[in-house]
């Protein structure tokens, strides 16, 4: 070999190098595997709590009226999130962190956007800054009174966990 095709073949090396030592950074932020409910807003996956990105949704606890009656909201979307995990393949990019230092990330169950799924459903509502698209569904459950918007819903109860 020439010194010339060396030193091809040693950059053709650092440059594969660099990239799977990319891939397994870019792999440190994504997590696949079967979820866990936590909360209406909050995932386990391969042994890592997450938030979903974009929404909020009531506090564990939480009360929403209908009519004259209550009923543990809180409890009734974490519910609906375990609707929406049951049985699929979850893939959760991680995009940052909370105050809390508890990663926040967008989901997806067998591809679809879990947090797109609870804003559509009507039990989560969307962050002012999650963009047009999860306030147009937000808007959209309102006007059918899906979920959360079918009665009363406290928005300043709602659990941000940001």
């Amino acid at each position: 070999m020439s010194c010339g095709s060396n030193l091809a073949l040693a950059g053709f090396v650092a440059a594969l190098a660099g990239l799977l030592l990319g891939a397994s950074d870019a792999a440190a932020d994504e997590l696949r595997g079967r979820a866990r409910v936590v909360a209406a807003n909050e995932i386990e996956v391969a042994g890592t709590t997450v938030r979903l990105a974009g929404i909020r949704v009531p506090r564990s606890d939480q009360r929403c009226r209908i009519g004259a009656g209550s009923y543990d909201c809180g409890r009734v979307a974490a519910d609906a999130l375990r609707d929406l995990t049951t049985g699929t393949n979850v893939r959760c990019i991680v995009r940052g962190e909370n105050a809390a230092g508890k990663p926040i990330a967008t989901c997806l169950a067998d591809g679809y956007d879990l947090s797109e799924g609870m804003v559509y459903t009507g039990w989560a509502a969307a962050e002012p800054d999650s963009g047009r698209r999860y306030l147009a569904l937000e808007w959209a459950a309102r006007a059918a009174h899906r979920g959360l918007w079918r009665g009363e819903f406290a928005s300043e109860e709602r659990a941000g966990n940001r």
